[in-house]
């Protein structure tokens, strides 16, 4: 969905003060870890010499060719401004091509098919395909060939260079519009689907994250390169009352649902509505940007046959700040163990020590490593097997191949934090609005191993607060227990749809998020495929709440074509399943299903999913 040129980690503060003095026991690192040198500062190895700026053009149907002009001239301004530039233009934009190239990368400029939420094709945010990239499907895969790669992909799989600044140009959803022809969003939306859009880049390592439907005045390699200015102050560029720069007709600035910490500013037009768009660290300076690729001390000479580390890592699934990475080693199975990518020029052994910030070592063992990228694991655990203390840890990679050639160490660091822990629901679905004694409630525990300031609420899909527990409240170690009976805090029944149990534990040494995951209504339905064709077969997968009388039954409604209804067949427990073929007839739109049932208890109650049909 691409916008027409013409007008129309899990979260992680890291309390700063505290990690910074951590940090400043850190000592440089050298070609052997001595033992008078107890603490190594974290380095990536091998810190490119100039800025890596990757370009990236999907196919995008009619819009394709222009976007690769636009894109050839944003690149030859950034290999003028001295910067390597790697072009993934259409035919050969794949996802593997990306991956191959944007690693490190200090500036991603994408233009393409932009897919985001909220949208009118689904009721819950999919973000395997939503808030990413269109890409080819395959190398040389046609204008209309394409595939979504969303933020789950993007958060899994990059690793941009710090202080990285993605650029979003000509998507639909990335700026807070919708597509070309759509109403003009309300503000609310529009932060929405900017905040979304964003999350994924910066969750992958981006600081900042641009989006505008059209081409920008502004020279954006050259001010990166060359200028002091904040990344707000680039985004405030104008272009005499053009979408091609700042208007400031009604702009305004958020917090950020999905990113805490981060910052959106909103540049709507008076007549082409929300344009563009800037999220993440809006303070941020371009020397700030620099400061992500500047070389450091050259690294010692190995022997020639020695294995080489050439990039590493910590890559826990909640992202940290500059600073550290942090997860959360407290028996949850929510982010317990951390995991550390690197490359190798050799197969080798990865001789491993885990040191905490006052230099002692807590933890040495080895694995192997083949050539080329992999990863390894801490589970946050000392050499007696305990969970260590919170604080900041640093891992050091020493490489060792099968002949016993050493080569340099090189490290990277994680913060422990541990204080709350998440038990899962003890009902992960309910169907409390039939008020019936089926289902009534499920009940949400959190222990913490220590004192903190604990803020613990329930949001919808879309970020926004229904239930509040605790609010920023001083909270003694133990547990607490909460029983959610489906309502918000105005005491009504919230809306079928699946709901976050999300609680952030501040401590001394920082604060961090986790969530479980409620499912609020009758039937929890997946479907084989998310946007089927006229004539075209799709399966269903109905699981019921609550103990079913009798299998459902399903009525389909499809554009131009007489509803009708099909028996699901029961699977097992309360799984049901059916397939059927959609009418060959009939206009394209959207499809929906409604699923109806009588529980155990004689209550009627029924949901319905739509799909955009082909």
């Amino acid at each position: 969905m691409s916008r027409n040129p013409a007008p129309h980690r899990r979260s992680l503060r890291i309390a700063r003060a505290a990690v910074g003095t951590l940090f400043a026991t850190a000592l440089a690192i050298t070609a052997q870890v001595a033992p008078a040198s107890p603490a190594i500062q974290s380095v990536q190895a091998d810190s490119p010499p100039t800025p890596k700026a990757v370009f990236i053009v999907g196919p995008a149907n009619g819009m394709t060719d222009s976007n690769l002009v636009d894109a050839e001239k944003m690149a030859k301004q950034a290999e003028a401004a001295g910067m390597d530039v790697r072009r993934i233009f259409f035919p050969n934009a794949t996802w593997d091509n990306v991956l191959a190239n944007v690693q490190g990368a200090n500036l991603v400029v994408y233009m393409g098919h932009g897919y985001g939420w909220p949208s009118p094709y689904t009721k819950v945010m999919t973000e395997s395909r939503q808030n990413g990239m269109g890409l080819n499907s395959f190398a040389g895969s046609g204008r209309d060939k394409y595939t979504y790669y969303g933020a789950t992909r993007i958060r899994d799989s990059i690793d941009l260079a710090p202080n990285a600044v993605v650029i979003l140009v000509h998507l639909c959803y990335a700026s807070g519009n919708g597509e070309s022809g759509m109403a003009i969003p309300s503000e609310d939306v529009a932060r929405q689907r900017v905040d979304n859009f964003a999350n994924g880049f910066l969750a992958a390592g981006a600081r900042a994250v641009f989006a505008s439907a059209w081409n920008q005045k502004l020279n954006f390699p050259n001010a990166l390169a060359t200028s002091n200015s904040t990344m707000d102050q680039m985004f405030m560029t104008a272009a005499g009352g053009s979408p091609a720069g700042y208007i400031g007709w009604r702009d305004t600035k958020l917090d950020s649902h999905r990113t805490p910490g981060a910052r959106i500013h909103l540049d709507p037009h008076p007549n082409y509505g929300y344009y563009r768009s800037v999220a993440g660290d809006l303070s941020m300076t371009a020397a700030a940007w620099r400061s992500g690729w500047i070389p450091g001390p050259p690294a010692p000479e190995d022997p020639p046959d020695a294995p080489r580390i050439t990039y590493l890592k910590a890559v826990a699934a909640s992202n940290g700040t500059a600073e550290a990475t942090s997860f959360h080693p407290n028996g949850d199975g929510l982010d317990d163990e951390l995991r550390v990518r690197h490359t190798v020029t050799q197969a080798a052994y990865l001789d491993i020590t885990v040191r905490n910030s006052a230099g002692g070592a807590v933890r040495s063992y080895s694995v192997w490593s083949p050539r080329g990228t992999s990863t390894s694991a801490w589970n946050g655990k000392n050499s007696g097997g305990s969970v260590v203390p919170d604080g900041v840890y640093t891992l050091i990679y020493v490489p060792r191949n099968g002949a016993g050639v050493v080569g340099s160490p090189v490290s990277t660091s994680a913060l422990v934090l541990t204080a709350a822990a998440l038990a899962p629901p003890s009902k992960a679905a309910i169907h409390v609005s039939d008020a019936d004694s089926l289902g009534r409630y499920t009940s949400l525990k959190v222990t913490l191993n220590q004192p903190a300031r604990l803020t613990w609420r329930l949001l919808n899909e879309a970020g926004a607060t229904l239930r509040t527990i605790r609010a920023d409240a001083q909270t003694p170690a133990g547990t607490i227990s909460f029983e959610w009976d489906g309502k918000s805090d105005g005491g009504g029944w919230v809306p079928n749809g699946r709901y976050r149990s999300v609680v952030r534990a501040q401590t001394g040494l920082g604060s961090y998020s986790q969530e479980r995951h409620v499912f609020v209504g009758p039937f929890q339905v997946t479907p084989s495929i998310t946007s089927p064709v006229r004539g075209g077969k799709v399966t269903l997968t109905l699981v019921s709440t609550e103990a079913l009388d009798r299998n459902p039954t399903v009525r389909i409604a499809q554009p131009g074509v007489a509803p009708w209804t099909v028996n699901a067949s029961h699977v097992s427990g309360t799984k049901y399943k059916v397939t059927l073929t959609l009418k060959s007839g009939g206009a394209a739109g959207t499809v929906d299903f409604r699923m109806s049932g009588i529980d155990s208890k004689g209550g009627r109650q029924s949901s319905s999913v739509s799909l955009p049909l082909r």
